[in-house]
């Protein structure tokens, strides 16, 4: 879980639901036909689910959390999400190391501009 000392915030627990959720929506693509089985495609949405859930906790709490708590759950945040979305991006491509490049220096300037615009 996290070891982020934010307290009365419950990062972990809801980390937990999302899990559960994201495992049961998995299901429903996988066992409806929706998506077929490749693992690139589960990885990356569970991957992006974490990450984009970080990046709202940490925004929505804001002002709560220091700033080296900020600047630590932003950048993991975006890490998260950008290999989510390289790994959701490579059946289109087929070249998982140009995705994660792109996707990781989109997320290195999203973060660079709201750690230095954050108050």
């Amino acid at each position: 879980m996290s070891k982020i000392s934010l307290k009365g915030l419950r990062y972990g627990e809801y980390g937990f639901i999302l899990l559960i959720a994201i495992i049961g929506l998995l299901g429903i693509f996988y066992y409806g036909g929706i998506i077929p089985f490749y693992i690139e495609i589960y990885l990356g949405l569970l991957l992006a689910a974490f990450g984009v859930y970080t990046i709202i906790f940490v925004l929505y709490y804001r002002k709560r959390a220091t700033k080296g708590e900020r600047n630590y759950m932003f950048s993991w945040g975006y890490i998260s999400a950008a290999l989510g979305i390289a790994l959701l991006t490579y059946r289109y491509t087929y070249n998982l190391l140009l995705n994660i490049s792109i996707a990781v220096l989109v997320g290195a300037i999203i973060a660079f501009l709201s750690i230095k615009y954050s108050a």
